[in-house]
């Protein structure tokens, strides 16, 4: 009788076990999903591609306000507002390039998609 017990218990364990396993490999697929979707919901490009507009217009907000107040402070030393004029010089170029380039690669997919609705109608009128 106790190796009958004992032989029950171990297929309990093993039954048991075989439970956690399929838990841990749930739970591990929700945190990758989770973390999946988080990752693309703060990703740069997808925010930039969905507001475009609104993006462009806060970059430009924040070049300008940027740029004027390198130039408001008198207090700095001669080479120190040479130094940071020039590094947010650089940063301002970076800064258009990058919207440039978003914006450029945001008008390209408008472009494809309707060339791809127009191509797949026959001579420029869908077909029902």
């Amino acid at each position: 009788m106790a190796k009958k017990e004992i032989d029950e218990l171990e297929k309990k364990k093993q039954e048991l076990e075989e439970e956690l396993g399929q838990i841990q490999y749930e739970l591990d697929d929700s945190i990758d999903r989770v973390r999946d979707d988080v990752s693309n919901k703060l990703d740069p490009k997808s925010i930039i591609r969905k507001h475009p507009l609104p993006i462009v217009g806060a970059a430009t907000l924040v070049g300008f306000f940027l740029g004027n107040s390198g130039r408001s402070s008198h207090t700095k030393s001669s080479s120190g507002r040479e130094l940071s004029g020039a590094l947010l010089s650089e940063l301002k170029k970076l800064a258009t390039r990058k919207a440039i380039s978003f914006a450029t690669d945001y008008i390209e997919e408008l472009l494809e998609e309707k060339a791809d609705k127009h191509l797949s109608s026959s001579n420029g009128k869908r077909e029902e």
